[in-house]
């Protein structure tokens, strides 16, 4: 009877804080926190909800430092749809990322760069795709839908960057290639995913 007890304490502490962890994270994406301080409240939720994942971004070489830059991987990797990244999607790239908290010179710009010119991983951009579902998990769903279509704005703002001034004038599109526009429907299509 009495280990029982403490068995039934035991789960009520550990679903405790678990809804603790959650509710830190849910904050701080309420909040429009910096990326560091979502990635800190994430690391905690991973560290218990999903390990494997959070090893999985330490294997790929990502640190405290470097964190923001791998919340924003899903526009490097839109920015690498046609094989190479161009003047235009590069500054869009780093635009967006400054929009989004991310300091000049700081690592995780660097780290953006150093993506921008050497194609990292499909691994490193699959974990990001987890990461960011992961943290949007713990919204309502309106709220999820929402940051989802964020980070799917911001991939078509690079993927459009690409496209020729001369096809915006003639209203020829948005000037996104077939390979870009497939990429952006894969990407839309994981993070809107729930599995």
């Amino acid at each position: 009877m009495s280990d029982r007890i403490f068995q039934d304490r035991e789960k009520a502490m550990e679903a405790d804080y678990f809804r603790k962890e959650e509710a830190r994270l849910l904050e701080k994406l309420r909040q429009h926190a910096k990326l560091e301080d979502i990635a800190g409240a994430l690391r905690d939720k991973l560290q218990v909800d999903n390990p494997e994942l959070l090893a999985a971004v330490r294997d790929l070489g990502i640190t405290a430092e470097t964190v923001a830059a791998f919340f924003l991987a899903p526009l490097v990797q839109v920015a690498w749809a046609e094989g190479k990244v161009r003047k235009d999607e590069h500054a869009a790239v780093l635009k967006l990322a400054h929009d989004r908290g991310v300091e000049e010179n700081s690592p995780s710009e660097q780290q953006l760069r150093d993506w921008m010119a050497t194609r990292p991983s499909d691994a490193l951009f699959d974990t990001s795709i987890e990461v960011l579902k992961a943290g949007f998990a713990v919204l309502p769903v309106r709220e999820r839908h929402e940051r989802v279509e964020r980070v799917m704005d911001a991939c078509r703002i690079v993927a459009e960057a690409s496209g020729t001034e001369i096809a915006h004038q003639l209203g020829l599109g948005t000037g996104v290639s077939k390979t870009e526009a497939s990429l952006l429907d894969s990407i839309g299509n994981r993070l809107r995913s729930r599995d």
